[in-house]
Parts: structure tokens; C-alpha cells; sequence
């Protein structure tokens, strides 16, 4: 933990909040990777469990550690494969739109 720091009696409480979805989570902040890191004590092999998308810990880090548990994945698939095909849908959209540009202005 040489280049780690256990963040503890963070201003809104969220390094406290987060045992109420599990217990054994805690966060880390990695100085070597400068993020904010999810860890679960009594997991197997690695501790960590999620990376942080944020700078600050703040209820997006309790919602995102909800989102993400195992219980959810079925949901979360979904919800990435909806996304997915969102995007999907409109690269091809976009696709086709330039070969009609091409097409039509030759």
C-alpha cells in the first residue's frame, strides 16, 4: 500500500455510506494511477473491485458501486447492449448519409 491511501472521513461521509451496500468495501486512492479506487476486503485474489470514474468521492460513487454488483449484471448487459445498439444505429445512419453525399454531389 506504498503508493495507496485509505480514504476515511471524506466530507459527505461516502468512505462511511458505502458499507450500507456492502460491508466490506472501502475505497483507496492510488497515487501512482491518480484515481479513486473501489476495493472489497473479503473478495478473492484482488481487492479491487471498480475504478472510479470521478476525481471526488460523492453519490455517484455510491450509485455506480449499487449499479455495478453482481446482482445487477443481467440488467447492466442490457443496458450496454441497448447502448450499443443506439450507436450502432446511428454510425450507420451517419454511413449512409456520406455515401449519398458522395453519390449525389458527383
Amino acid at each position: 500500500m506504498k503508493n495507496q491511501i485509505l480514504l476515511e472521513n471524506d466530507p459527505f461521509y461516502i468512505s462511511d455510506r458505502i458499507k450500507e451496500v456492502d460491508k466490506n468495501y472501502f475505497f483507496i486512492f492510488n497515487i501512482k494511477e491518480n484515481r479513486i479506487e473501489l476495493h472489497r476486503a473479503n473478495q478473492k485474489g484482488s481487492t479491487l473491485s471498480l475504478i472510479m470514474p470521478y476525481q471526488c468521492l460523492d453519490e455517484r460513487a455510491i450509485f455506480l458501486a449499487r449499479k455495478t454488483r453482481i446482482e445487477n449484471l443481467d440488467k447492466l448487459v442490457s443496458e450496454i447492449d441497448k447502448e450499443n445498439e443506439i450507436r450502432e444505429k446511428k454510425l450507420q445512419k451517419q454511413a449512409f448519409e456520406q455515401i449519398k453525399e458522395v453519390i449525389y454531389d458527383n
